[in-house]
């Protein structure tokens, strides 16, 4: 049985979700680890010999050895699968000004959706409103994921 996971920490890992790096679930320990697509590549590989890494990324290749070795390791939702607009979408119609909610609403449609967004959400003061709608969408995406795989959570 997996250990309890901290839906914090897999919160935090959709949060920082960048395209060089994956995000994983480990089922022995409940700890969240990112590795870089390039050390995850590199140990698929099988090489016997270990890459010359500096210091500080040596801890991350042993993870990312562990990863492609065993069955231990979820990976968690890419950032494709977070469906941000969507998000921005829901925070838009969840704004009670009218007058508000038509700007964010206008501005998640063409190019640029996502800056002219976060433009309209700074204009209008809604930030903070922004950040805790975001995370609180983010926190029942970990909830579904968790629950869709039996994963004990808290």
């Amino acid at each position: 049985m997996a250990s309890t996971v901290l839906l914090s920490d897999i919160v935090d890992a959709l949060e920082m979700q960048i395209d060089e790096a994956y995000s994983f679930l480990d089922l022995d320990t409940g700890q969240v680890e990112t590795v870089s697509r390039d050390l995850l590549r590199d140990a698929e590989e099988d090489t016997s010999e270990d890459p010359d890494l500096p210091d500080w990324q040596k801890e991350e290749w042993e993870v990312a050895k562990r990863i492609v070795s065993t069955d231990r390791f979820l990976k968690l939702p890419s950032k494709f699968d977070v469906h941000e607009w969507e998000i921005m979408h829901d925070f838009s119609r969840s704004v009670n000004s009218e007058r508000i909610r038509e700007d964010l609403l206008e501005a998640i449609h063409g190019k640029g959706a996502f800056r002219y967004f976060k433009d309209m959400v700074r204009r209008h003061r809604l930030e903070s409103d922004w950040f805790t709608f975001r995370t609180d969408a983010l926190r029942q995406l970990a909830i579904d994921w968790c629950e869709e795989r039996d994963i004990s959570w808290q």
